[in-house]
């Protein structure tokens, strides 16, 4: 009997990886932390490297959300037959308390009514419900740049190259609608365009008058708006500010049944760990032969989660808040205690908010950002333009780290 070793092993022996996962960006976090440690013995003995290069809030999930896992977790050991099982797959949709807390919340503060929801492990895998349950290997999916890296890798590894179609912003970081009308125009193999509002990493909340252009021109053209509404509640405009009438206070989503949103427990409530985010899909959204496209994504949902984790959802819901009063007319648009709670501490990043942007205002090179999100993005002077080689250097010199913007795909900021 003969063994061979993995020394033997000539190159051409083993079997080929996927092509196009190699194609597939590498993920910006995990090559800004391999920047970091790079540099990271300079700066051992000062404190460490101050990191300003991914989207993680200072504060921890709301008190409540702690009880209601320990409560949790205690019920889980008694012989009581409503104990919350933790240890079992749940449904694959979600909890039914979750799913009913957020359709509470979607009709009173976002205008939702008759959809469904659907609970993700985080608002990455619902993104990639999305590509999933939506695109033909033959479509194309629009993402304007500078663009969130993660939306791009999930379409890279899922589709052909020229799948994806990269749309400009202008310099204050709004997409450009007239680009999109022309781009849908001359293409009808565009299937699904996508828009991050607030914007990661543009930092702008679009207005409701440029959301709306996006809404009506994939219904026009027949494609679906999938509107990313992460960071919902990191809105900087002051309610003087805004210029769109009371809509406004439905946040950026639209009822039309080609629109899905995706939301996120993580930046909000300071829940990244617990993985947990949701999708909200039209009752009314099918194709031209009435197939369920809510149906049809409990396929993906089964085939990568199953479902989300128990636990998790638990924690989800102890932090929105919600009570079981139910929603009338006169509360739309008003925000539940969850809400208020987020907005509470998202208040407190305006000091950093306003000193960072006037360290970048010394450049006097065009800025965006400010009204949303938690992101700034400044334009490089010419005599200093490689975006890469200053982040390297501001961590090697200064013991700072932010990301260039060529990982967002927009070179130069």
């Amino acid at each position: 009997m003969a063994a061979s070793t993995s020394s033997n092993i000539k190159e051409t022996d083993m079997p080929s990886i996927s092509s196009r996962i190699k194609k597939t960006l590498d993920p910006c976090v995990v090559l800004m932390k391999e920047l970091m440690n790079r540099h990271n013995h300079l700066w051992e003995d000062k404190g460490g490297i101050f990191s300003l290069a991914q989207g993680v809030v200072y504060w921890k999930p709301p008190e409540v959300v702690s009880s209601a896992l320990i409560e949790a977790l205690k019920e889980d050991q008694s012989e009581n037959l409503n104990a919350p099982q933790l240890h079992t797959y749940g449904p694959d949709e979600g909890l039914p308390a979750l799913r009913s807390a957020i359709q509470q919340k979607i009709k009173r503060e976002n205008g939702l009514t008759n959809h469904e929801v659907m609970i993700s492990v985080g608002a990455n895998q619902a993104y990639t419900n999305c590509i999933l349950s939506l695109l033909n290997q033959d479509q194309k999916v629009v993402i304007f740049s500078p663009y969130y890296f993660n939306h791009v890798m999930a379409v890279q590894m899922a589709l052909p190259e020229d799948s994806l179609v990269v749309g400009p912003c202008s310099d204050d970081g709004i997409p450009d609608m007239k680009w999109l009308e022309a781009t849908l125009k001359s293409d009808s193999s565009i299937q699904m365009v996508t828009i991050v509002n607030p914007g990661n990493p543009t930092g702008v909340s679009l207005s409701r008058k440029i959301l709306q252009s996006a809404v009506d021109l994939c219904r026009e053209y027949k494609a679906w708006l999938v509107l990313d509404c992460t960071y919902e509640y990191f809105v900087n405009v002051n309610e003087g500010e805004q210029e769109d009438g009371p809509d406004y206070k439905l946040g950026g989503c639209f009822p039309e049944p080609h629109v899905l949103h995706i939301f996120s427990f993580s930046k909000s409530y300071a829940m990244a760990g617990y993985r947990c985010g949701y999708i909200i899909v039209s009752e009314e959204a099918a194709d031209d032969n009435k197939t369920s496209l809510f149906r049809q994504m409990l396929k993906v949902q089964d085939t990568i989660p199953i479902a989300p984790s128990r636990i998790s959802q638990i924690a989800a819901l102890a932090a929105m808040q919600e009570d079981n009063s139910g929603v009338n007319d006169e509360q739309l648009g008003s925000p539940g205690k969850g809400k208020v709670w987020v907005q509470k501490q998202f208040q407190t990043l305006e000091t950093g908010r306003r000193a960072i942007y006037r360290a970048l205002q010394v450049m006097n090179t065009p800025m965006m950002g400010g009204s949303g999100s938690m992101y700034i993005m400044a334009k490089l002077p010419e005599s200093a333009s490689d975006d890469k080689k200053i982040a390297d250097k501001l961590v090697e010199d200064f013991g700072v780290a932010i990301i260039p913007g060529s990982f967002c795909g927009f070179p130069g900021w």
